[in-house]
């Protein structure tokens, strides 16, 4: 069998979630990734277990098991999972080339979610690797996530030529449609590493890590100020606002979501890794 290798997102907001988490797991193997890089590692057997899209889990919920009390998540704006436009109104969209990032999964699949549930349009989806002048320059709308959209809606900077863009966060956009916490990512072990991550300890250590690591956000955002290029308290201020705990009410926004993104997701295969 292959090296037990987790996957980490190379995003601010796993930061609580990595603390320390190479000295807590000295003999596992890591892969840091945006999201996409994560799914299709965990899918194709790279990874034993990662943070994935929760709509690629719903996907391959055959191959994987969820662990428990461990996501990223929302109640409201989360301020890195954004569309820039140069439209006031989402409804002006319909129909006009918007461009999606190549990073994500889930946050694609919950824009179009709201445009087809929420504003009631269809644009025209183009795949673009996220870069805000680029794709605000070829289409009318663009979505971006992570760090680098966390910077934009920080900055709100004029683009060459064209302007300041309108702003919408989806977190919020979900609240307002549903007035549920919204679910990006689960963590998720392969069905076929199960005994491997469980002998190895891994989930354990990313329990510690989360606990330790939401205790000591001003020292993360202190120590990824200079990466983010935004002030520390901008870093912790949103490190604060996210939810990392897979609730109740986090699993029914995730519900909700999967009822419309993938209606033919059946909730039977829906399992818990237990350690």
């Amino acid at each position: 069998m292959h090296e037990l290798t987790l996957g980490v997102i190379d995003y601010l907001n796993c930061q609580p979630i990595n603390w320390r988490i190479e000295e807590r797991l000295p003999n596992i193997g890591r892969f840091n990734g945006v999201p996409t890089a994560l799914n299709r590692g965990l899918l194709d057997g790279q990874l034993a277990i990662a943070p994935i899209s929760a709509y690629e889990y719903a996907l391959h919920a055959t191959e994987l098991l969820v662990v428990p009390n461990l996501s990223i998540a929302t109640m409201g704006a989360v301020n890195s999972v954004n569309v820039f436009s140069w439209h006031p109104d989402p409804r002006d969209l319909d129909g006009v080339p918007v461009a999606l990032t190549t990073d994500s999964a889930t946050s694609v699949n919950l824009l179009r979610v709201l445009c087809e549930q929420h504003y009631g349009i269809a644009p025209a989806w183009r795949p673009m690797v996220p870069d805000l002048d680029t794709m605000l320059a070829e289409t009318e709308a663009a979505l971006m996530i992570g760090d680098k959209a966390l910077i934009e809606a920080t900055l709100r900077r004029r683009l060459a030529g064209r302007g300041l863009p309108y702003f919408f966060d989806l977190g919020d956009e979900w609240l307002k449609l549903t007035g549920l916490p919204f679910t990006f990512a689960l963590w998720c072990v392969r069905r076929d590493r199960a005994a491997d991550v469980a002998a190895a300890g891994v989930v354990p250590a990313l329990y510690e890590a989360k606990a330790e690591g939401l205790r000591n956000i001003d020292p993360i955002a202190a120590a990824y100020e200079p990466r983010l290029t935004l002030p520390a308290g901008v870093a912790a201020k949103y490190l604060r606002d996210l939810r990392y705990d897979l609730t109740d009410a986090d699993l029914q926004g995730l519900r909700t979501f999967l009822g419309w993104a993938v209606p033919e997701f059946d909730w039977n295969h829906f399992e818990w890794f237990e350690n």
